[in-house]
């Protein structure tokens, strides 16, 4: 948890609403509650007729958690760069070092030279979440919104 607030500390409590172009509201604002403000002029809300094709939006980080995935990505990018040939148990050690915890680490794999992982970086009802590979020597760390409560299981989503 220290960690999670160390790395967050830039970010929070008043990331700029320019940063983030984002409509989300910022710490201590509220957001729109009537249906009349909610939708753009002219249009109407969805029915029960809609298609049944119609998917789900897809989820959000808000401003603050859009930060934080690049504050967590830039440092874990940085890390995992330096390895030579990565292998999972290095990618964990690398990952350890910057104080990620095994209960936090997921799905690290390694197949045809990349070692892939998920990080459940969810708190206290945010959905914030990094997926990870390094190989070939190429790193990324990208963030991205996990909703859902309980297990964390994104590969099942993905």
């Amino acid at each position: 948890m220290q960690m999670l607030e160390r790395v967050g500390r830039p970010c929070v409590p008043d990331a700029p609403a320019e940063e983030t172009g984002s409509d989300d509201p910022l710490p201590g604002e509220h957001p729109p509650t009537r249906p009349s403000e909610l939708l753009p002029v002219g249009e109407k809300p969805p029915t029960a007729n809609a298609s049944p094709t119609a998917t789900a939006e897809q989820p959000k980080l808000n401003g603050v958690e859009k930060c934080e995935g690049r504050e967590h990505s830039t440092r874990i990018t940085k890390a995992l760069t330096d390895l030579k040939n990565p292998q999972a148990a290095q990618v964990r050690a690398a990952l350890n070092r910057l104080g990620y915890i095994n209960s936090r680490i997921h799905d690290l794999t390694e197949a045809a030279g990349t070692v892939r992982f998920y990080l459940d970086l969810r708190v206290m009802g945010g959905q914030l979440a990094v997926k990870g590979a390094a190989g070939g020597g190429t790193v990324s760390a990208q963030a991205f919104a996990y909703p859902e409560q309980g297990k964390f299981a994104p590969e099942k989503r993905n």
